[in-house]
């Protein structure tokens, strides 16, 4: 033997373990991957089976609930609204007449046809008018006799109009965004199912 034998010897015995662990590394690293791919699967198997169960249909205005209406009608703020409709009215003449008769006019129109709306009572603007508008004259009616005459009552029923308009749409967006939360809440229950 050479004095060289035994170096040679143990470098080759050396190179051989260093073979079989690299051989060991990528049989562990194979089988890893071989059980993500599989573990992928089944977890996007189930989500499709999760995300193939049908929603409910979202449901229309006409068929909300008691619940509904009363949580459309109270999230509609009729004295904020009315008070910025009203804003022209506090720096006309005789303005604290006129600002109360258009904010009076206003107040009743808004929350007769957010209810309207919220309680799809009324299927369009127009026959929101039709049922609220006979209401402006008696909504009105105080005002008859207030100096100037019929300024006063003529601003008050102007506002009682543009009152009914802004609370019949206020209605409208307040029940489509109740529905609509209900939608995406349930459609979010079923991904996190």
């Amino acid at each position: 033997m050479t004095i060289y034998a035994k170096t040679s010897e143990s470098y080759w015995k050396a190179q051989r373990k260093k073979h079989v662990k690299k051989i060991r590394v990528h049989l562990t690293i194979t089988m890893i991957g071989i059980f993500t791919v599989i573990a992928g699967a089944v977890i996007r198997r189930s989500r499709r089976s999760n995300a193939t169960r049908p929603l409910a249909p979202r449901r229309s205005p006409e068929q909300a609930t008691e619940i509904d209406w009363k949580q459309c009608e109270s999230s509609v703020n009729s004295q904020e609204e009315c008070a910025t409709i009203c804003l022209p009215e506090r720096n006309s003449i005789q303005r604290k007449t006129m600002h109360q008769a258009c904010l009076h006019g206003c107040q009743q129109a808004h929350v007769a046809s957010t209810a309207l709306s919220c309680r799809g009572a009324a299927s369009s603007e127009e026959d929101m008018f039709r049922k609220i508008g006979g209401l402006a004259h008696v909504h009105c009616s105080k005002f008859q006799a207030i100096d100037p005459k019929p300024d006063v009552f003529a601003t008050c029923r102007k506002y009682h109009r543009a009152g009914s308009k802004h609370g019949y749409r206020m209605g409208l967006d307040a029940m489509t965004h109740i529905l609509d939360e209900e939608f995406q809440s349930q459609g979010n229950m079923l991904r996190m199912s």
